[in-house]
């Protein structure tokens, strides 16, 4: 099930990009990020409910396209790393695509504050439990600044809100249900073409 839904996924992205290209408004970009989270667990009867926080950092590929009336519209590929193992003690790092709207106000000619919501699909390797992969859907609201350096080449900045629900894992007769809360910066670049 989990490949089936990765596969659309990536379909869907693929089939997206190639509808972008053949715009003029298109741009691809690159974020970079750092994350405070905040784990909160219920352990099925064990032990009630642990809270647990975690920094993160992760890098963020995108490719959009400039709508009417100050409108984008972005898919996006993200590899985020936690510094502490979140599940297991051996894998820390998650694979996330998702899609997000994003609308602009102008300032002036080069600065333009914006508003933006999303959703994503992410997925990392675990051991110790009865699957050995773990996947989370998450939906996010983000605010932040856009500075036209040149009609091609941008610089972004921004916070996000977001908040992630992870498939829940199974210890013998005991589930195990995560959710998470984060807060996002980051700063990137978009390139015109």
């Amino acid at each position: 099930m989990k490949k089936i839904i990765i596969g659309a996924l990536l379909g869907c992205s693929l089939l997206s990009t190639q509808v972008f290209a053949e715009s003029k408004n298109v741009y691809i970009g690159l974020d970079v990020t750092k994350s405070s989270n905040e784990f909160s667990t219920d352990k099925g009867g064990y032990s009630g409910s642990v809270t647990k926080d975690s920094d993160s950092s992760a890098f963020k590929l995108k490719v959009g396209r400039l709508l009417e009336d100050n409108w984008r519209a972005q898919v996006y590929y993200l590899q985020e790393t936690y510094d502490d193992a979140m599940f297991d003690s051996t894998n820390e790092s998650l694979s996330e695509v998702g899609f997000d709207v994003i609308k602009e106000y102008e300032l002036s000619d080069v600065l333009f504050p914006f508003a933006q919501v999303g959703i994503g699909y992410g997925w990392m390797d675990i051991d110790g439990y009865s699957s050995s992969s773990i996947n989370e859907v998450n939906g996010k609201f983000g605010v932040g600044l856009i500075f036209k350096v040149a009609p091609a080449f941008e610089i972004i900045t921004g916070a996000d809100a977001q908040y992630k629900k992870w498939s829940d894992r199974e210890i013998g007769s005991a589930t195990i249900k995560t959710t998470e809360s984060s807060t996002k910066f980051y700063i990137g670049a978009n390139y015109h073409f």
